[in-house]
Protein backbone atom coordinates (compact mmCIF):
# COMPACT_ATOMS: atom_id res chain seq x y z
CA UNK A 1 0.00 0.00 0.00
CA UNK A 2 1.23 3.48 -0.86
CA UNK A 3 1.59 5.83 2.10
CA UNK A 4 2.81 9.43 2.20
CA UNK A 5 6.25 8.01 2.99
CA UNK A 6 6.49 4.70 1.10
CA UNK A 7 5.97 4.20 -2.63
CA UNK A 8 4.36 1.17 -4.24
CA UNK A 9 6.69 -1.36 -5.82
CA UNK A 10 8.51 -0.21 -8.95
CA UNK A 11 10.46 -2.35 -11.41
CA UNK A 12 13.15 -1.57 -13.93
CA UNK A 13 12.18 -2.09 -17.56
CA UNK A 14 14.18 -3.70 -20.33
CA UNK A 15 14.58 -1.94 -23.63
CA UNK A 16 12.41 -3.08 -26.52
CA UNK A 17 15.24 -2.72 -29.06
CA UNK A 18 12.84 -0.50 -30.96
CA UNK A 19 13.75 3.17 -31.15
CA UNK A 20 10.13 4.31 -31.37
CA UNK A 21 9.38 2.57 -28.06
CA UNK A 22 12.69 2.98 -26.26
CA UNK A 23 12.73 6.74 -26.91
CA UNK A 24 9.76 7.05 -24.54
CA UNK A 25 10.85 4.65 -21.77
CA UNK A 26 12.26 6.17 -18.59
CA UNK A 27 13.56 2.80 -17.36
CA UNK A 28 11.00 2.21 -14.59
CA UNK A 29 7.31 1.38 -14.26
CA UNK A 30 4.87 0.42 -11.54
CA UNK A 31 5.15 -3.27 -10.72
CA UNK A 32 1.39 -3.64 -10.57
CA UNK A 33 -0.90 -2.57 -13.43
CA UNK A 34 -3.59 -1.67 -10.88
CA UNK A 35 -2.54 1.82 -9.91
CA UNK A 36 -4.18 3.99 -7.30
CA UNK A 37 -4.63 7.74 -7.56
CA UNK A 38 -5.75 10.46 -5.18
CA UNK A 39 -6.34 14.19 -4.91
CA UNK A 40 -4.46 15.61 -1.91
CA UNK A 41 -6.52 17.93 0.25
CA UNK A 42 -3.94 18.87 2.89
CA UNK A 43 -0.34 20.07 2.99
CA UNK A 44 0.11 18.80 6.52
CA UNK A 45 3.41 16.92 7.03
CA UNK A 46 1.21 13.94 7.96
CA UNK A 47 0.56 13.57 4.22
CA UNK A 48 3.96 14.38 2.72
CA UNK A 49 7.48 13.06 3.16
CA UNK A 50 9.92 15.56 4.66
CA UNK A 51 12.97 13.49 3.75
CA UNK A 52 15.55 15.46 1.83
CA UNK A 53 16.38 14.08 -1.62
CA UNK A 54 13.75 11.36 -1.89
CA UNK A 55 11.00 13.41 -0.29
CA UNK A 56 10.00 17.06 -0.36
CA UNK A 57 12.39 18.18 2.36
CA UNK A 58 11.77 20.42 5.29
CA UNK A 59 8.67 22.60 5.50
CA UNK A 60 11.01 25.58 5.52
CA UNK A 61 12.33 24.58 2.10
CA UNK A 62 10.84 24.94 -1.38
CA UNK A 63 9.22 21.52 -1.70
CA UNK A 64 5.93 21.65 -3.57
CA UNK A 65 3.54 20.71 -0.73
CA UNK A 66 4.84 23.50 1.47
CA UNK A 67 4.06 26.25 -1.05
CA UNK A 68 1.28 28.52 0.16
CA UNK A 69 -0.41 28.11 -3.24
CA UNK A 70 -0.91 24.36 -2.78
CA UNK A 71 -4.57 23.40 -2.90
CA UNK A 72 -6.69 20.45 -4.07
CA UNK A 73 -7.94 20.23 -7.64
CA UNK A 74 -11.38 21.68 -8.18
CA UNK A 75 -14.15 19.18 -8.77
CA UNK A 76 -14.31 19.89 -12.51
CA UNK A 77 -10.55 19.52 -12.89
CA UNK A 78 -10.65 16.24 -11.00
CA UNK A 79 -13.17 15.05 -13.58
CA UNK A 80 -10.91 16.06 -16.47
CA UNK A 81 -7.96 14.37 -14.76
CA UNK A 82 -9.94 11.14 -14.43
CA UNK A 83 -10.94 11.45 -18.09
CA UNK A 84 -7.24 11.66 -18.99
CA UNK A 85 -6.47 8.60 -16.84
CA UNK A 86 -9.20 6.74 -18.69
CA UNK A 87 -7.63 7.53 -22.05
CA UNK A 88 -4.52 5.63 -20.92
CA UNK A 89 -6.60 2.79 -19.47
CA UNK A 90 -8.47 2.48 -22.78
CA UNK A 91 -5.30 1.51 -24.62
CA UNK A 92 -3.20 -0.33 -22.03
CA UNK A 93 -3.73 -2.97 -19.36
CA UNK A 94 -4.10 -0.37 -16.63
CA UNK A 95 -6.67 -0.22 -13.86
CA UNK A 96 -6.86 3.07 -11.99
CA UNK A 97 -8.40 3.00 -8.49
CA UNK A 98 -9.30 6.20 -6.67
CA UNK A 99 -8.47 6.35 -2.96
CA UNK A 100 -9.31 8.94 -0.33
CA UNK A 101 -6.16 10.17 1.35
CA UNK A 102 -5.36 9.40 4.96
CA UNK A 103 -2.04 9.62 6.83
CA UNK A 104 -1.64 5.89 6.14
CA UNK A 105 -2.82 5.62 2.53
CA UNK A 106 -2.50 7.81 -0.56
CA UNK A 107 -2.53 7.22 -4.29
CA UNK A 108 0.40 6.02 -6.36
CA UNK A 109 -0.43 9.01 -8.54
CA UNK A 110 -1.33 12.23 -6.71
CA UNK A 111 -2.47 15.42 -8.42
CA UNK A 112 -2.74 18.90 -6.91
CA UNK A 113 -2.18 22.60 -7.65
CA UNK A 114 0.98 24.41 -6.66
CA UNK A 115 2.86 27.45 -7.92
CA UNK A 116 5.86 28.12 -10.13
CA UNK A 117 6.57 31.73 -11.13
CA UNK A 118 7.49 30.59 -14.66
CA UNK A 119 4.17 30.84 -16.50
CA UNK A 120 5.48 28.67 -19.36
CA UNK A 121 5.75 25.72 -16.97
CA UNK A 122 2.27 24.24 -17.16
CA UNK A 123 2.83 21.26 -14.88
CA UNK A 124 5.44 18.72 -13.81
CA UNK A 125 5.53 15.22 -12.41
CA UNK A 126 7.76 12.51 -10.94
CA UNK A 127 8.60 9.17 -12.53
CA UNK A 128 7.84 5.83 -10.84
CA UNK A 129 10.58 5.20 -8.28
CA UNK A 130 11.10 4.24 -4.65
CA UNK A 131 10.78 7.89 -3.67
CA UNK A 132 7.62 9.05 -1.89
CA UNK A 133 7.41 11.74 -4.58
CA UNK A 134 7.06 9.20 -7.39
CA UNK A 135 3.86 9.56 -9.38
CA UNK A 136 3.08 13.02 -7.98
CA UNK A 137 1.75 15.54 -10.53
CA UNK A 138 1.72 19.28 -9.87
CA UNK A 139 -0.33 21.84 -11.82
CA UNK A 140 1.10 25.35 -11.95
CA UNK A 141 -1.46 27.94 -10.86
CA UNK A 142 0.60 30.65 -12.57
CA UNK A 143 0.21 28.99 -15.96
CA UNK A 144 -2.54 28.67 -18.55
CA UNK A 145 -3.96 25.74 -16.59
CA UNK A 146 -5.31 28.23 -14.08
CA UNK A 147 -7.20 30.22 -16.70
CA UNK A 148 -8.40 27.61 -19.19
CA UNK A 149 -10.97 24.84 -18.79
CA UNK A 150 -9.26 21.45 -19.10
CA UNK A 151 -11.66 20.18 -21.76
CA UNK A 152 -10.38 17.62 -24.30
CA UNK A 153 -8.83 19.41 -27.26
CA UNK A 154 -7.18 22.11 -25.12
CA UNK A 155 -3.47 22.26 -24.37
CA UNK A 156 -4.49 21.81 -20.71
CA UNK A 157 -6.02 18.38 -21.35
CA UNK A 158 -3.02 17.43 -23.48
CA UNK A 159 -0.85 18.43 -20.50
CA UNK A 160 -2.78 16.03 -18.27
CA UNK A 161 -2.16 13.19 -20.73
CA UNK A 162 1.52 14.15 -20.92
CA UNK A 163 2.09 14.32 -17.16
CA UNK A 164 0.24 11.06 -16.52
CA UNK A 165 2.54 9.54 -19.15
CA UNK A 166 5.52 10.56 -17.00
CA UNK A 167 3.83 9.25 -13.85
CA UNK A 168 3.41 5.86 -15.57
CA UNK A 169 7.04 5.60 -16.73
CA UNK A 170 7.55 7.78 -19.83
CA UNK A 171 10.30 10.28 -20.51
CA UNK A 172 10.61 12.91 -23.21
CA UNK A 173 11.68 11.57 -26.63
CA UNK A 174 14.23 14.34 -27.26
CA UNK A 175 17.80 14.98 -26.07
CA UNK A 176 18.42 14.98 -22.33
CA UNK A 177 21.41 17.12 -21.40
CA UNK A 178 21.84 15.05 -18.22
CA UNK A 179 22.10 11.79 -20.18
CA UNK A 180 23.19 12.16 -23.77
CA UNK A 181 23.15 8.36 -24.20
CA UNK A 182 19.35 8.21 -23.88
CA UNK A 183 17.39 7.03 -26.91
CA UNK A 184 15.85 9.86 -28.94
CA UNK A 185 13.29 9.91 -31.69
CA UNK A 186 14.43 11.16 -35.10
CA UNK A 187 13.22 14.74 -35.75
CA UNK A 188 10.48 13.56 -38.14
CA UNK A 189 8.83 11.62 -35.30
CA UNK A 190 9.62 13.93 -32.37
CA UNK A 191 6.28 15.62 -32.83
CA UNK A 192 3.06 15.77 -30.83
CA UNK A 193 1.24 14.28 -33.84
CA UNK A 194 3.11 11.05 -33.01
CA UNK A 195 3.59 11.29 -29.24
CA UNK A 196 2.15 13.60 -26.61
CA UNK A 197 5.48 13.28 -24.79
CA UNK A 198 7.11 15.55 -27.39
CA UNK A 199 7.36 19.32 -27.12
CA UNK A 200 7.21 19.97 -30.87
CA UNK A 201 4.14 21.18 -32.74
CA UNK A 202 4.69 20.86 -36.48
CA UNK A 203 2.91 19.63 -39.60
CA UNK A 204 4.00 16.97 -42.07
CA UNK A 205 5.96 19.61 -43.96
CA UNK A 206 8.01 20.44 -40.85
CA UNK A 207 6.53 23.91 -40.27
CA UNK A 208 6.49 24.59 -36.52
CA UNK A 209 4.40 26.63 -34.11
CA UNK A 210 3.68 26.68 -30.39
CA UNK A 211 0.45 24.65 -30.35
CA UNK A 212 -2.29 23.05 -32.45
CA UNK A 213 -5.65 24.63 -33.16
CA UNK A 214 -7.10 21.53 -31.48
CA UNK A 215 -4.92 19.28 -29.33
CA UNK A 216 -4.81 15.46 -29.05
CA UNK A 217 -7.56 13.98 -26.90
CA UNK A 218 -5.95 10.52 -26.62
CA UNK A 219 -2.46 9.06 -26.44
CA UNK A 220 -1.03 8.96 -29.95
CA UNK A 221 0.42 6.11 -32.02
CA UNK A 222 3.89 5.95 -30.41
CA UNK A 223 2.46 6.50 -26.93
CA UNK A 224 0.11 3.56 -27.32
CA UNK A 225 2.84 1.23 -28.57
CA UNK A 226 5.22 2.15 -25.74
CA UNK A 227 2.59 2.02 -22.99
CA UNK A 228 1.44 -1.38 -24.23
CA UNK A 229 5.06 -2.52 -24.12
CA UNK A 230 5.22 -1.48 -20.45
CA UNK A 231 1.88 -2.76 -19.22
CA UNK A 232 0.33 -4.81 -22.03
CA UNK A 233 -2.60 -3.93 -24.28
CA UNK A 234 -6.20 -3.43 -23.22
CA UNK A 235 -7.69 -6.42 -25.04
CA UNK A 236 -11.28 -5.59 -24.08
CA UNK A 237 -11.62 -2.03 -25.35
CA UNK A 238 -13.73 -1.90 -28.52
CA UNK A 239 -13.39 -5.66 -28.97
CA UNK A 240 -16.66 -5.97 -30.90
CA UNK A 241 -17.91 -4.56 -34.19
CA UNK A 242 -17.59 -0.82 -33.66
CA UNK A 243 -18.42 2.23 -35.76
CA UNK A 244 -16.31 5.33 -35.23
CA UNK A 245 -18.52 8.24 -36.28
CA UNK A 246 -17.05 11.62 -37.18
CA UNK A 247 -19.05 14.69 -38.17
CA UNK A 248 -18.76 18.42 -38.70
CA UNK A 249 -20.28 19.28 -35.33
CA UNK A 250 -17.08 18.27 -33.52
CA UNK A 251 -13.35 18.60 -34.08
CA UNK A 252 -11.18 15.50 -33.79
CA UNK A 253 -7.54 14.81 -32.94
CA UNK A 254 -7.07 11.25 -31.75
CA UNK A 255 -5.66 7.79 -32.28
CA UNK A 256 -8.00 4.80 -32.53
CA UNK A 257 -7.20 1.74 -30.43
CA UNK A 258 -9.54 -1.12 -31.31
CA UNK A 259 -8.97 -4.50 -29.66
CA UNK A 260 -10.92 -6.64 -32.13
CA UNK A 261 -14.10 -7.23 -34.06
CA UNK A 262 -14.57 -8.38 -37.65
CA UNK A 263 -16.63 -5.45 -38.94
CA UNK A 264 -15.30 -2.16 -37.63
CA UNK A 265 -16.09 1.01 -39.53
CA UNK A 266 -14.87 4.59 -39.76
CA UNK A 267 -17.83 6.72 -40.83
CA UNK A 268 -17.72 10.41 -41.66
CA UNK A 269 -21.06 12.13 -42.14
CA UNK A 270 -19.92 15.65 -43.01
CA UNK A 271 -19.16 17.74 -46.06
CA UNK A 272 -15.40 18.36 -45.91
CA UNK A 273 -13.35 16.39 -48.45
CA UNK A 274 -11.45 13.82 -46.39
CA UNK A 275 -8.67 11.28 -46.77
CA UNK A 276 -9.12 8.10 -44.72
CA UNK A 277 -6.40 5.44 -44.51
CA UNK A 278 -7.16 2.13 -42.76
CA UNK A 279 -3.55 0.95 -42.50
CA UNK A 280 -2.15 0.61 -38.96
CA UNK A 281 -0.08 3.65 -37.83
CA UNK A 282 -1.53 5.57 -40.77
CA UNK A 283 -2.80 9.14 -40.76
CA UNK A 284 -6.17 10.43 -41.92
CA UNK A 285 -7.67 13.86 -42.48
CA UNK A 286 -11.33 13.78 -41.41
CA UNK A 287 -13.69 16.72 -41.07
CA UNK A 288 -12.68 20.06 -39.61
CA UNK A 289 -8.99 20.67 -40.38
CA UNK A 290 -6.46 21.15 -37.58
CA UNK A 291 -3.46 23.43 -37.99
CA UNK A 292 -0.19 24.14 -36.33
CA UNK A 293 -0.55 27.58 -34.80
CA UNK A 294 1.98 30.24 -33.94
CA UNK A 295 0.48 32.60 -31.36
CA UNK A 296 -3.01 31.81 -32.60
CA UNK A 297 -2.26 32.08 -36.33
CA UNK A 298 -2.54 28.99 -38.55
CA UNK A 299 0.74 27.84 -40.07
CA UNK A 300 0.95 25.93 -43.37
CA UNK A 301 -1.14 22.90 -44.31
CA UNK A 302 -3.43 20.97 -41.93
CA UNK A 303 -2.10 18.10 -39.87
CA UNK A 304 -3.58 14.58 -39.85
CA UNK A 305 -6.21 14.40 -37.13
CA UNK A 306 -7.21 10.72 -36.90
CA UNK A 307 -4.63 7.95 -36.61
CA UNK A 308 -4.92 4.18 -36.29
CA UNK A 309 -2.72 2.49 -33.69
CA UNK A 310 -0.38 -0.34 -34.55
CA UNK A 311 -1.91 -3.84 -34.54
CA UNK A 312 -5.40 -2.45 -35.17
CA UNK A 313 -7.62 -3.61 -38.03
CA UNK A 314 -10.53 -1.43 -39.11
CA UNK A 315 -12.39 -3.06 -41.97
CA UNK A 316 -14.65 -0.43 -43.51
CA UNK A 317 -14.96 3.22 -44.52
CA UNK A 318 -18.06 5.28 -45.22
CA UNK A 319 -17.29 8.85 -46.23
CA UNK A 320 -19.44 11.97 -46.47
CA UNK A 321 -20.43 14.44 -49.14
CA UNK A 322 -17.00 15.69 -50.23
CA UNK A 323 -14.55 14.42 -52.84
CA UNK A 324 -12.85 11.85 -50.64
CA UNK A 325 -9.84 9.55 -50.82
CA UNK A 326 -10.20 6.07 -49.31
CA UNK A 327 -7.30 3.67 -48.65
CA UNK A 328 -7.91 0.10 -47.55
CA UNK A 329 -5.63 -2.28 -45.65
CA UNK A 330 -4.63 -5.93 -46.06
CA UNK A 331 -7.99 -7.27 -44.93
CA UNK A 332 -11.22 -7.28 -46.91
CA UNK A 333 -12.67 -3.80 -46.81
CA UNK A 334 -15.98 -2.21 -47.68
CA UNK A 335 -15.15 1.22 -49.08
CA UNK A 336 -18.22 3.41 -49.57
CA UNK A 337 -17.64 6.90 -50.97
CA UNK A 338 -21.23 8.07 -50.51
CA UNK A 339 -21.67 11.27 -52.57
CA UNK A 340 -18.97 13.34 -54.26
CA UNK A 341 -16.18 12.26 -56.61
CA UNK A 342 -14.43 9.65 -54.49
CA UNK A 343 -11.16 7.84 -55.13
CA UNK A 344 -9.84 4.54 -53.79
CA UNK A 345 -6.05 4.31 -53.69
CA UNK A 346 -4.42 0.90 -54.09
CA UNK A 347 -0.71 1.18 -53.44
CA UNK A 348 0.36 -1.60 -55.83
CA UNK A 349 0.30 -2.23 -59.62
CA UNK A 350 -2.98 -2.94 -61.43
CA UNK A 351 -1.70 -6.33 -62.59
CA UNK A 352 -1.67 -7.57 -58.99
CA UNK A 353 -5.46 -7.34 -58.76
CA UNK A 354 -8.65 -8.59 -60.36
CA UNK A 355 -11.40 -6.02 -60.94
CA UNK A 356 -15.00 -7.19 -61.22
CA UNK A 357 -18.23 -5.27 -61.73
CA UNK A 358 -21.04 -6.01 -59.30
CA UNK A 359 -24.62 -4.83 -59.07
CA UNK A 360 -23.65 -2.13 -56.55
CA UNK A 361 -20.14 -1.24 -57.63
CA UNK A 362 -16.91 -3.23 -58.00
CA UNK A 363 -14.70 -5.68 -56.18
CA UNK A 364 -10.91 -5.48 -56.18
CA UNK A 365 -9.22 -8.76 -55.27
CA UNK A 366 -5.52 -9.38 -54.66
CA UNK A 367 -4.38 -12.19 -56.96
CA UNK A 368 -1.90 -13.54 -54.41
CA UNK A 369 -4.43 -13.32 -51.56
CA UNK A 370 -8.05 -13.94 -52.62
CA UNK A 371 -9.10 -13.28 -49.03
CA UNK A 372 -8.12 -9.64 -49.51
CA UNK A 373 -11.14 -8.52 -51.51
CA UNK A 374 -12.33 -4.93 -51.26
CA UNK A 375 -15.89 -3.98 -52.10
CA UNK A 376 -16.22 -0.55 -53.71
CA UNK A 377 -19.53 1.31 -53.51
CA UNK A 378 -20.14 4.85 -54.77
CA UNK A 379 -16.51 5.03 -55.91
CA UNK A 380 -15.84 7.08 -59.03
CA UNK A 381 -12.06 6.70 -59.35
CA UNK A 382 -9.70 3.79 -58.70
CA UNK A 383 -6.00 4.58 -58.60
CA UNK A 384 -3.30 1.89 -58.64
CA UNK A 385 0.40 2.67 -58.35
CA UNK A 386 0.75 2.51 -62.14
CA UNK A 387 -2.66 3.35 -63.60
CA UNK A 388 -5.85 5.31 -62.90
CA UNK A 389 -9.34 4.15 -63.74
CA UNK A 390 -12.59 6.09 -63.93
CA UNK A 391 -15.41 3.80 -62.81
CA UNK A 392 -18.43 6.08 -62.98
CA UNK A 393 -19.56 5.03 -66.45
CA UNK A 394 -23.09 5.92 -65.35
CA UNK A 395 -21.83 9.41 -64.46
CA UNK A 396 -19.06 11.76 -65.53
CA UNK A 397 -16.76 9.07 -66.91
CA UNK A 398 -19.55 7.75 -69.11
CA UNK A 399 -20.34 11.22 -70.41
CA UNK A 400 -16.68 11.92 -71.16
CA UNK A 401 -16.23 8.56 -72.92
CA UNK A 402 -19.33 9.07 -75.06
CA UNK A 403 -18.35 12.62 -76.00
CA UNK A 404 -14.84 11.51 -76.93
CA UNK A 405 -16.31 8.84 -79.19
CA UNK A 406 -18.72 11.27 -80.86
CA UNK A 407 -16.38 14.24 -81.25
CA UNK A 408 -12.97 12.59 -81.73
CA UNK A 409 -13.83 9.03 -82.77
CA UNK A 410 -14.10 5.77 -80.85
CA UNK A 411 -10.32 5.34 -80.64
CA UNK A 412 -10.09 8.53 -78.58
CA UNK A 413 -11.59 6.73 -75.58
CA UNK A 414 -8.24 4.96 -75.24
CA UNK A 415 -6.39 8.30 -75.16
CA UNK A 416 -5.61 8.61 -71.46
CA UNK A 417 -4.74 12.30 -71.70
CA UNK A 418 -8.05 13.12 -73.41
CA UNK A 419 -9.98 11.18 -70.79
CA UNK A 420 -8.10 12.93 -68.01
CA UNK A 421 -8.79 16.38 -69.47
CA UNK A 422 -12.47 15.57 -69.84
CA UNK A 423 -12.74 14.26 -66.29
CA UNK A 424 -10.99 17.33 -64.89
CA UNK A 425 -13.57 19.54 -66.56
CA UNK A 426 -16.46 17.31 -65.54
CA UNK A 427 -15.27 17.17 -61.93
CA UNK A 428 -15.32 20.97 -61.87
CA UNK A 429 -19.08 20.73 -62.28
CA UNK A 430 -19.56 21.31 -66.01
CA UNK A 431 -22.91 20.11 -67.30
CA UNK A 432 -23.13 17.47 -70.03
CA UNK A 433 -23.92 20.17 -72.58
CA UNK A 434 -21.03 22.33 -71.38
CA UNK A 435 -18.71 19.33 -71.73
CA UNK A 436 -20.00 18.94 -75.27
CA UNK A 437 -19.24 22.59 -75.98
CA UNK A 438 -15.76 22.12 -74.50
CA UNK A 439 -15.11 19.10 -76.73
CA UNK A 440 -16.31 20.86 -79.90
CA UNK A 441 -14.20 23.89 -79.02
CA UNK A 442 -11.15 21.60 -78.76
CA UNK A 443 -11.64 20.60 -82.44
CA UNK A 444 -11.31 24.31 -83.39
CA UNK A 445 -14.28 23.91 -85.73
CA UNK A 446 -16.76 26.76 -85.83
CA UNK A 447 -18.57 26.14 -89.11
CA UNK A 448 -21.85 24.36 -88.43
CA UNK A 449 -21.62 22.28 -91.59
CA UNK A 450 -18.16 21.05 -90.60
CA UNK A 451 -19.27 20.25 -87.07
CA UNK A 452 -22.22 18.16 -88.27
CA UNK A 453 -20.01 16.38 -90.77
CA UNK A 454 -17.45 15.53 -88.08
CA UNK A 455 -20.04 14.06 -85.75
CA UNK A 456 -21.70 12.08 -88.53
CA UNK A 457 -18.40 10.59 -89.71
CA UNK A 458 -17.46 9.52 -86.18
CA UNK A 459 -20.81 7.83 -85.73
CA UNK A 460 -21.24 6.11 -89.09
CA UNK A 461 -17.78 6.02 -90.61
CA UNK A 462 -18.65 8.05 -93.72
CA UNK A 463 -19.48 11.64 -94.62
CA UNK A 464 -23.18 12.62 -94.62
CA UNK A 465 -25.03 13.66 -97.72
CA UNK A 466 -26.45 17.15 -97.97
CA UNK A 467 -29.89 15.81 -97.20
CA UNK A 468 -28.67 13.89 -94.14
CA UNK A 469 -26.84 16.78 -92.52
CA UNK A 470 -29.16 19.62 -93.51
CA UNK A 471 -31.65 19.29 -90.58
CA UNK A 472 -28.84 19.40 -88.01
CA UNK A 473 -27.08 22.33 -89.66
CA UNK A 474 -30.37 24.20 -89.66
CA UNK A 475 -30.92 23.46 -85.97
CA UNK A 476 -27.51 24.94 -85.20
CA UNK A 477 -28.04 27.94 -87.47
CA UNK A 478 -31.37 28.84 -85.88
CA UNK A 479 -30.16 28.27 -82.34
CA UNK A 480 -32.67 25.46 -81.82
CA UNK A 481 -29.77 23.47 -80.42
CA UNK A 482 -26.28 24.44 -79.29
CA UNK A 483 -23.13 22.78 -80.56
CA UNK A 484 -22.78 21.24 -77.10
CA UNK A 485 -26.34 19.96 -77.24
CA UNK A 486 -25.74 18.40 -80.67
CA UNK A 487 -22.56 16.76 -79.38
CA UNK A 488 -24.57 15.26 -76.50
CA UNK A 489 -27.24 14.05 -78.94
CA UNK A 490 -24.57 12.27 -80.93
CA UNK A 491 -22.81 10.99 -77.79
CA UNK A 492 -26.00 9.40 -76.42
CA UNK A 493 -26.93 7.71 -79.70
CA UNK A 494 -27.07 3.92 -79.68
CA UNK A 495 -24.55 3.71 -82.52
CA UNK A 496 -21.99 5.75 -80.55
CA UNK A 497 -22.54 3.68 -77.39
CA UNK A 498 -21.85 0.58 -79.48
CA UNK A 499 -18.84 2.16 -81.22
CA UNK A 500 -17.03 2.88 -77.94
CA UNK A 501 -18.06 -0.48 -76.41
CA UNK A 502 -19.57 1.27 -73.39
CA UNK A 503 -20.77 -1.97 -71.80
CA UNK A 504 -17.22 -3.29 -71.89
CA UNK A 505 -15.91 -0.10 -70.34
CA UNK A 506 -18.40 -0.53 -67.51
CA UNK A 507 -16.63 -3.80 -66.66
CA UNK A 508 -13.08 -2.45 -66.81
CA UNK A 509 -13.27 1.27 -66.15
CA UNK A 510 -11.70 3.94 -68.35
CA UNK A 511 -7.96 4.57 -68.07
CA UNK A 512 -6.99 8.22 -67.61
CA UNK A 513 -4.02 10.41 -66.79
Amino acid sequence: MTTPFISSSVIFTDTANDNQVDSLLSGTRWANSTISYSFPASNSPLFWSMLSGSGYGSQSGDGEPWNSAVKPLASADQGYFENALQQWANVANLNFIKVSETPSAVGDIRAAYTEDPDESTLAWSYLPSNSPKSGDIWMNTQSLLNFQDWTPGTISFETLLHEIGHALGFKHPFANSDDLAEEMLPPALDNIMHTIMSYTYSNLQGEEGNEFSFHPTTPMVLDIAAMQYLYGANTHYHAGNDTYIYNDASTHNETIWDAGGAFDTIQYTGTVSSRIDLNPTSASFIGEPIYVQSNGVNVGLPIPNVWIADNVTIENIITGQGNDVLIGNDSSNILDGNSGIDTVLVQAPRNNYTLNKTSNGYTVTAKNNPGDQDTLTHIERLEFSDIRLALDLDGYAGKVAKLLGAVFGAAAVANQDYVGIGLDEADKGLSYEQLGEFAIHATRLTNHDEIVTLLWQNLFGFAPSGTEKSPYVKMLDTGEISTGGLAVLAADSAVNVENIHLMGLVQTGVVFV
